[in-house]
């Protein structure tokens, strides 16, 4: 496929995507369908006599709703090999996720499902970033993709192979015409992300390039990249004076001293550099931009100031669940084209807890604006009527589709005498205790048990623990109280214990990120929580200390 030709591929499957929102029904028939034939000579079809179901009513009434734990038995038998479990389609990896019990979640991914599903949905969402763009030929440079990475592992398994796991952010190769092939996948920069030193990578070798787009799952690699070109400003200077990678030659590298003179300039006058002063023709960012996400968008306009914010589709390891069509800036359709979707109402606050087997479930088009529900999806991966955990809120229509914006997890709050704590109070009330509009990845807030309990302020401060950490920290605590009624009720009843603090080096928080990603985690899925729900990182940083 020639650069042009790519181009007009995503143009095209984007208008496609449009064209969904207006004929819903059309194309979720068309999904059921295939679902069907995907899933009825199964181990699982026959366990739930999906011989039988001929419509999604029969479909529902024989499949119970279920978390990953009423999968987990299935997945293991595809990994000691059986085929047929619960995918026609034999799957080829599995996709690897963290799980509310501990355990890791293994999702398998097919060819058909990522030639028929996923596949298509990258091509028609890079067809909107293209159309904003006015992009209409694509030239080496443009695109600086962070959402996804390349893979180590360079074959596919054959019949005696066992099934590899790797991150859904993680690709080998393409698996068929359909699938999503950018021409940047062959590029020099495109590289396994694998920490800070290869993302320096792909800043050094895109430097001199015209990039018009920089695209992220979670803005904390687009924040991670805009520190980064601050932190090793020197060292990118003298690269590109000389023509080196870390002060190493490199044919792929030639000196680009206008661009060292422009970022000199840019640094003289302003001090911090932005990615404008690296790519003066930068036109478009992409992120997730909605639930914590939303904190970063002050961080994200200062790193890139005037660079439109456009949002990544709302996507996870278990499947895509909305798509990006116009210039919202947070919540896209439905995308009816990728699964069988129901809803339950929630609250806001949802505690994350099981949804009944039998619960009773909406349909997309019964779905009202303002309406809290929580999801569950049928995708052609082998999950079926999959509680997903996930809470979304209705903020309008796009053609006869709903216009969902992620809400974040059901059980994402903190609550040990019934505070209800949540991420949004605890960035409101250290944004208020900073006094800036954006907080940046250096404060987080943990609960630790106790008589009573209450939660820990970690953050990272030069100076150590002392009186200006401390009157920040009560000045936390303060705020709190007041954006969280039930958090002020409990303290000042002795519930809750006042805030305490635990001050921790500058860095920190950027090398436990590192140590996940040294432990086999994607780097595109690693990302910073301004509130924790258990006090697990209270455990790492003692680890920390007793090894230092």
């Amino acid at each position: 496929m020639t650069e042009d030709a790519f181009v007009q591929r995503t143009l095209a499957a984007h208008r496609v995507q449009r064209q969904w929102c207006r004929e819903p029904h059309r194309v979720s028939r068309q999904v059921f369908a295939d679902l069907m034939g995907q899933a009825r000579d199964t181990a699982f079809g026959r366990d739930h006599r999906l011989g039988r179901v001929r419509t999604p009513d029969d479909f529902k009434a024989a499949v119970p709703v279920g978390g990953y734990e009423s999968f987990r038995g299935y997945v293991e038998r595809i990994r000691e090999g059986e085929l047929k479990v619960l995918t026609e389609s034999r799957p080829y990896a599995l996709h690897t996720t963290s799980g509310t019990t501990g355990k890791p979640k293994y999702i398998p991914t097919t060819r058909h499902w990522r030639n028929h599903y996923r596949g298509p949905a990258l091509y028609a969402q890079w067809g909107l970033y293209f159309q904003r763009l006015g992009l209409e030929h694509y030239r080496p440079g443009d695109v600086l993709d962070m959402s996804w990475e390349r893979c180590v592992i360079e074959h596919l398994p054959g019949p005696d192979d066992t099934v590899p796991v790797y991150s859904i952010t993680k690709r080998p190769s393409t698996v068929g015409p359909r699938d999503w092939t950018p021409p940047w996948y062959g590029e020099p920069w495109f590289l396994d992300d694998t920490g800070e030193l290869s993302l320096y990578t792909k800043l050094r070798l895109l430097a001199d390039s015209d990039v018009r787009i920089v695209v992220a799952v979670n803005p904390s690699r687009i924040t991670a990249l805009g520190g980064l070109l601050n932190e090793e400003l020197e060292t990118l200077l003298k690269d590109l004076h000389d023509g080196t990678l870390r002060g190493h030659p490199s044919p792929q590298l030639a000196p680009a001293r206008d661009t060292a003179y422009r970022l000199e300039a840019a640094h003289f006058f302003g001090g911090r550099v932005t990615l404008v002063d690296l790519w003066p023709r930068l036109s478009l960012q992409v992120c997730w931009n909605s639930a914590s996400a939303r904190y970063y968008r002050g961080w994200l306009e200062r790193l890139a100031p005037g660079v439109p914010l456009m949002p990544f589709s709302t996507t996870g390891t278990e499947g895509i669940v909305t798509m990006p069509v116009d210039s919202h800036p947070s919540a896209g359709p439905l995308a009816i084209d990728q699964g069988l979707f129901e809803f339950v109402p929630c609250e806001p606050g949802d505690p994350g807890k099981p949804l009944p087997p039998d619960v009773a479930t909406l349909d997309p088009d019964e779905l009202v604006n303002g309406g809290t529900y929580r999801l569950v999806m049928s995708q052609a991966n082998g999950l079926y009527r999959y509680d997903s955990g996930d809470i979304y809120r209705v903020v309008g229509r796009v053609g006869r589709l709903p216009r969902l914006e992620f809400e974040g997890r059901g059980g994402s709050v903190s609550s040990f005498t019934g505070e209800k704590l949540t991420e949004s109070d605890v960035h409101a009330a250290i944004r208020a205790a900073v006094g800036h509009a954006s907080v940046p990845n250096v404060y987080c807030v943990v609960p630790s048990w106790g008589h009573p309990p209450g939660y820990v302020l970690v953050m990272e401060w030069p100076d150590g623990p002392g009186a200006a950490s401390d009157a920040f920290r009560d000045r936390v605590d303060a705020e709190l109280c007041r954006v969280n009624i039930e958090y002020a009720e409990k303290r000042g009843s002795g519930r809750l214990a006042p805030i305490r603090d635990r001050a921790v080096p500058p860095g920190t928080f950027r090398a436990l990120a590192e140590s996940q990603v040294a432990r086999g985690t994607s780097a595109a899925q690693v990302k910073h929580r301004w509130l924790h729900t258990d006090d697990n990182l209270l455990n790492a940083l003692s680890q920390r200390t007793r090894t230092a």
